[in-house]
């Protein structure tokens, strides 16, 4: 079988890149390694898809390799509103903002986005070759030959690697394409997984497994305040997990030493915390510590931070407390940290930080600098976003750019 166009992998950024192709008049075949495209995408926002973010800007990606500013032109040339304008014009999608401008299919279903990208490739004439599982590539004489493990064989004059990263092994993305890209001479950055849980310092989070409750986090990277988030925070057996970690979890990979600063009170500033306190002194004096906190929050995480606090024992009388006691626990109250060791790996990972390095390719055209008429698109590339529908605006604007070029 031949093509103009080889796009190995049926993600995101390879269907929006095939279906650019072929607007500009290639004859493209999508290789899939799995039973269906689009699995990934499927799960993504918990199954409702969060396909972009309006407020995306450069500012809001990383790359291991510390030279993200590169990929502005990919940014450049299809913007958000390019994305929502594809999606509702040509898809037929209605595409809703929700809180922290997250952009979702107004259907509430990620099958929505799939089933469109689905349609209109069939309605081009794209054809998808599934259960396609890419062994080898070779080039000679212009032409490339893609090898499958059971030995099929596809044709053409250009390929678009868009195998995605190393997450979601199950859905497709194996990191195979990693090792077809180093035949060709690339390189790859370390990869680390993030939009993940993470994992602290075991006496930081010791017997607060399967407590949750809404706070703010901050996160500091080497000493600097890096962003704050509010949401919902699960303690588990390895640290802490729950939308705001997954927020805030995409500093780790860009940062040697990684600190949480935690807000359990995220209602009351310091000083109105403080005077509840010293009213719960004179309240609840005849009382122990160990009481201390019912009905403010959860009580073993409270009998956790009067320790963490400094007062050693749960049997102190509350109307024995000094008011630098006070002060203590309204501290830890406000400023709980916790060091990030590390992640939860890339099983549970959403996103893989790293992959080829951009100095490698040509950051107008996202052709490889190794190989002519060999491109990359997606999360293969070392570009990873923030939480909340920035990754799959990396996928939209680098596939586009990747299907104008070849």
């Amino acid at each position: 079988m031949k093509a103009d166009v080889i796009i190995i992998g049926g993600g995101a950024s390879g269907l929006i890149a095939a279906i650019t192709a072929k607007k500009n008049g290639k004859d493209v075949i999508i290789l899939e390694r799995k039973e269906r495209v689009l699995k990934k995408v499927l799960v993504t926002g918990n199954g409702r898809c969060n396909m972009t973010n309006v407020r995306a800007g450069i500012s809001n990606y990383f790359a291991m390799g510390k030279n993200v500013d590169l990929i502005e032109n990919v940014f450049e040339k299809f913007t958000v509103t390019n994305t929502i304008d594809f999606f509702e014009n040509e898809i037929g999608l209605i595409c809703n903002e929700e809180t922290r401008g997250r952009v979702y299919p107004l259907s509430g279903q990620a099958a929505s986005v799939v089933d469109g990208l689905r349609f209109c490739a069939e309605k081009l004439g794209i054809t998808t070759l599934t259960d396609f599982y890419v062994r080898k590539i070779e080039k000679k004489d212009f032409k490339f030959k893609v090898y499958s493990e059971d030995k099929k064989v596809v044709e053409g004059s250009r390929v678009i690697l868009a195998t995605g990263g190393q997450t979601y092994t199950e859905l497709g993305s194996n990191g195979s394409g990693y090792e077809l890209a180093k035949s060709f001479g690339h390189s790859i950055t370390k990869l680390v997984p993030t939009i993940v849980q993470l994992k602290t310092k075991d006496y930081q989070v010791k017997g607060l497994r399967g407590i949750k409750l809404d706070t703010k986090v901050t996160a500091y990277g080497d000493g600097n305040k890096i962003c704050t988030y509010d949401g919902e925070l699960l303690f588990t057996e390895y640290g802490v997990s729950g939308n705001v970690i997954f927020n805030i979890s995409f500093v780790y990979p860009i940062h040697k030493k990684v600190e949480l600063e935690i807000d359990f009170m995220p209602k009351f500033e310091y000083n109105e915390l403080l005077e509840i306190l010293r009213k719960r002194k004179n309240i609840l004096g005849d009382l122990t510590m160990e009481q201390y906190f019912n009905g403010m929050i959860n009580k073993k995480l409270g009998q956790f931070l009067s320790k963490a606090s400094g007062i050693e024992k749960l049997s102190k009388m509350i109307n024995m407390l000094t008011e630098k006691e006070l002060r203590s626990m309204c501290t830890v109250l406000k400023k709980y940290r916790v060091d990030v060791i590390d992640t939860n790996g890339f099983k549970a990972a959403q996103v893989t930080a790293g992959g080829i390095p951009l100095k490698e390719i040509n950051p107008e055209t996202l052709e490889s600098k190794k190989v002519k008429g060999l491109y990359f698109a997606g999360e293969i590339l070392d570009v990873y976003g923030e939480c909340g529908g920035f990754n799959l605006q990396w996928a939209w604007s680098s596939g586009h750019l990747a299907g104008m070029n070849v």
